[in-house]
């Protein structure tokens, strides 16, 4: 028995040593086999390298957005003297919803903020890409956010959205699609890796040939409508049809004549819908669809079920930065961190994690100049040591580096962890009636989730609101 059992691990480890590390891909699927550093928990230098050469492989650009068209800019007093400034300065150093924020520069949102207040005025919609793992399916947290944001700023509509469904669904949306679209997903434990690089903002897309239709229908609370749909789109075959069918019935078809093997964006303004029917004639590959207004805010929700967050370097800078020019991407959410903690054993692990961390936020910054970025830390995990749940060993040290690595980077970082209460917090928030996090002591419930998104939303709006009081 001993023997069988030294025969099948013999076996196991020369399979993991001869197994091509990015997998054995077929037309349908691609093949993995776990590493030997994966095996036996090593760091993978060529994680590090091909991130740092991808970095290094984006495209400056220039962030025109940020210097020119600013609107109004803020000026700020030398002192803060009066009740409220001195409660607001208050938050922002003592209170664990408090956003860290690089160098400590209190004007960090200034150009956000004054975009999104001169963006009616302007007619200009303005983009927010909320990036996360499971934490955020089901438009959990971002729907919560998208609507005090477009309360507050106007907009409306469920934003980005890919053809298929995200992992877990939407409470917001509701899909209806015909069989025939193949879908690759860049990261996470749904990944279908595709032959190229090309995944766009939403970090999948889908391919057909031939016939393909769907249905899209939102069913948010608030806002629900749109009047404007978007459809991104590549490698177009010569005389591709999409033709969108409005709720009075009106067909309204568009045609790319040549084929077209870049990026292009067909657009429609079918007049204020809630259900977007579309019908598609030819080859393509679908990058999303944004169901938006055509001025305020829009949010958009990519959840990446499984995904450390790790994933940006792996896909094509020049797609990504075409995508979120045309949304005009103002600000970036990115709520990771919280799969890797498994894998993470010992200090070596945290530090193996935060430079790989690190190549996505200088990669994210250089693909992506204009925008304004935040980080969500993960929030507390429970696991169960001697019989008893408690938070996950590290988890606190994981966090203290990634909210390191963010300011380094110049981005901001907010502490979920720190605002659930902590150490063991988890504990209390599945203990909660009604339930705010479930049994699994990693993953917040609907319910947990929109007190989240309105403790970060809160803090989002006092330095918004500090910042309306202060403005010249």
């Amino acid at each position: 028995m001993i023997l069988f059992y030294l025969g099948v691990t013999l076996i196991l480890g020369l399979l993991s040593l001869c197994w091509p590390e990015n997998g054995i891909k077929t037309s349908w699927h691609t093949f993995r086999f776990p590493q030997v550093t994966e095996l036996l928990n090593l760091p993978k230098a060529s994680l590090v390298d091909e991130a740092s050469a991808a970095v290094k492989d984006v495209p400056q650009q220039t962030p025109v957005e940020r210097i020119n068209d600013l609107g109004e800019e803020m000026q700020l007093k030398s002192e803060y003297t009066d009740e409220y400034d001195k409660q607001f300065l208050n938050f922002n150093e003592t209170s664990p919803a408090r956003i860290y924020l690089p160098n400590n520069n209190i004007h960090y949102f200034d150009k956000l903020f004054a975009r999104m207040d001169s963006c009616l005025a302007k007619n200009e919609l303005i983009h927010i890409a909320h990036y996360g793992d499971s934490q955020i399916e089901g438009d959990r947290i971002t729907a919560y956010l998208r609507k005090r944001l477009q309360d507050r700023f106007g907009g409306s509509g469920p934003g980005l959205l890919p053809i298929e469904k995200n992992d877990g669904g939407s409470y917001s949306v509701r899909w209806k699609n015909s069989q025939n679209f193949e879908k690759f997903i860049a990261d996470g434990t749904l990944q279908k890796e595709a032959m190229h690089k090309r995944y766009g903002a939403l970090a999948q897309y889908v391919k057909f040939a031939g016939n393909a239709q769907f249905r899209l229908l939102s069913r948010m609370e608030s806002h629900p409508s749109f009047d404007r749909v978007r459809l991104f789109v590549g490698k177009t075959s010569k005389g591709f049809e999409a033709t969108l069918t409005n709720e009075s019935g009106k067909a309204l078809k568009q045609t790319i004549e040549d084929a077209n093997e870049g990026a292009s964006v067909i657009t429609w303004s079918p007049g204020t819908m809630k259900n977007c029917n579309l019908r598609m004639k030819g080859n393509c590959e679908i990058y999303g669809i944004s169901l938006e207004n055509s001025k305020g805010i829009s949010a958009d929700n990519i959840p990446m079920r499984g995904s450390s967050g790790t994933f940006f370097t792996r896909m094509d800078a020049s797609l990504f930065t075409y995508m979120h020019n045309q949304l005009n991407t103002q600000l970036i959410l990115l709520e990771f961190g919280g799969n890797a903690m498994p894998r993470i054993k010992n200090e070596q692990d945290i530090k193996d994690y935060r430079t790989l961390f690190d190549m996505q936020l200088k990669w994210l910054k250089k693909a992506c100049p204009a925008a304004t970025y935040i980080v969500l830390g993960p929030s507390d995990m429970g696991i169960k040591v001697n019989g008893e749940v408690t938070s996950r060993p590290f988890l606190e040290e994981q966090i203290a580096s990634m909210k390191e690595c963010s300011l380094e980077n110049g981005v901001a970082f907010w502490d979920m962890y720190d605002v659930m209460g902590g150490h063991n917090s988890m504990i209390s928030w599945v203990k909660q009636t009604p339930q705010l996090a479930a049994s699994d002591y990693t993953h917040l419930t609907r319910t947990g989730a929109k007190e989240m998104a309105k403790l970060f939303s809160n803090a989002l709006f006092n330095y918004y609101d500090f910042y309306e009081k202060h403005k010249k």
